[in-house]
């Protein structure tokens, strides 16, 4: 996996190397959590990959002052690090596989959302606490404060501009708009997409989303009433949705397949514009779109780079960085380290397709398996007829030989 970051004039990429910070490394030294046996101990570092080279990215998130870089990974962890040095601030395990992260408005915490349908809440700063009552009311013996649960796959998650509400994206077609942080009140919910919701994009008091089925919708986050939807886009996902401000006015920006969409605040197409390969992530940045692409090959080692941004462009294919110009449409090729581009080469899409496979086939694949299951049953109830008329004709030999014994 692969994500972007725009912050202070600067670019922060998660990929895959370790020329400035490993991950990897800072994951693997968080001691595991204690559990009731050393055998669950057991499962759990072979489940969080402790020692594993396919340790991966799986997403990130700025803090709103721009000082705080949040990074989740496979090895079921959290890093938390100063976006500026690079320097490693803490390191803390959580339950699941996360798929989402984002802080918080006053940057205190950071909302994890996982596979499992959970969506706790960290502190940035160390804490001192561990253990908690999860929405199941079982122990668990990580940190943290547990705030929404749902059976379904959490895609995104998001807090709105004024802080008050918590988005959680998932699975199931649906965005679950919360009070936040007491997210076991619901405020709404926001319904009518027809594939799973994959991103969230938070403006104003509206929240823009997208996802399987490739349309852009507009959402008023306090009602949960839709306010404009674009045509599709693509057959494609959209893997990615945000918005670029212009002014008094602004566009939103989706990332599907190998093409941008960009779309105005009416959600209306502009313009459709191809790119070199797969977009993994995109950030807005001083004006235009940045893009992070890979070529989906076999992650090695987990890491992150920051550089400086150039005026200076190279156009070259695959080369994984590029920018967007709203404007006239024109696609650039950043100038980047060939380590970093090495790197994002190599990321790899963790989940690449969220479609549930339901489709009329299951349908027949029920009934066949329900004829295999009569007929098996007939057979075994023909075997023991079978065998009981055999003991019935044995029993009765034998009780005439034992007639003509006597």
């Amino acid at each position: 996996m692969a994500t972007v970051h725009g912050v202070d004039g600067r670019l922060i990429i998660c990929a895959s190397s370790k020329n400035r910070f490993d991950v990897k490394c800072a994951s693997s030294s968080v001691p595991l959590p204690k559990k009731n046996s050393s055998e669950e101990n057991t499962k759990d570092s072979k489940n969080n990959g402790i020692g594993d080279s396919s340790c991966q990215v799986l997403c990130s998130a700025v803090s709103n002052c721009g000082s705080v870089l949040a990074v989740g990974t496979s090895e079921k962890t959290a890093v938390i690090i100063d976006s500026k040095s690079l320097q490693l601030r803490r390191a803390f395990r959580i339950p699941k596989a996360p798929t989402s992260i984002t802080f918080d408005k006053d940057n205190t915490h950071v909302v994890i959302g996982d596979r499992a349908g959970h969506v706790c809440r960290y502190t940035v700063e160390a804490s001192q606490k561990s253990g908690y009552v999860d929405m199941n009311g079982e122990d668990s013996p990580y940190e943290g404060e547990p705030l929404s649960s749902a059976i379904s796959m959490v895609l995104d998650v998001a807090i709105s501009q004024d802080g008050r509400y918590l988005l959680a994206a998932d699975r199931d077609e649906k965005i679950r708009v919360s009070r936040y942080p007491q997210a076991f009140v619901v405020q709404s919910f926001c319904l009518g997409q027809s594939a799973y919701v994959g991103s969230l994009a938070v403006h104003g008091d509206h929240v823009f989303s997208s996802g399987g089925d490739s349309i852009v919708y507009e959402w008023d986050v306090e009602s949960g009433k839709p306010v404009a939807q674009s045509e599709k886009l693509s057959e494609d996902p959209v893997r990615r949705v945000c918005v670029l401000p212009k002014g008094d006015l602004f566009n939103v920006v989706a990332a599907a397949g190998k093409a941008l969409h960009v779309l105005d605040d009416k959600l209306h197409l502009i313009k459709n514009i191809e790119t070199p390969s797969d977009i993994m992530d995109i950030t807005t940045h001083e004006g235009n779109i940045v893009a992070v692409s890979s070529l989906l090959n076999s992650l090695r080692v987990l890491k992150e780079q920051i550089f400086e941004t150039s005026d200076t462009y190279k156009l070259a294919a695959n080369a994984g960085v590029f920018t967007l110009d709203v404007n006239d449409g024109a696609v650039k090729t950043l100038t980047v380290p060939s380590e970093l581009a090495e790197a994002l080469s190599s990321a790899k899409d963790p989940i690449s397709n969220y479609f549930k496979n339901v489709t009329h086939q299951n349908m027949v694949d029920y009934y066949k398996r329900k004829a295999e299951k009569i007929e098996n049953v007939k057979e075994n109830q023909g075997r023991k007829r079978k065998a009981k008329e055999q003991r019935r004709k044995a029993a009765k030999r034998l009780a005439a030989e034992a007639e003509v014994a006597c």
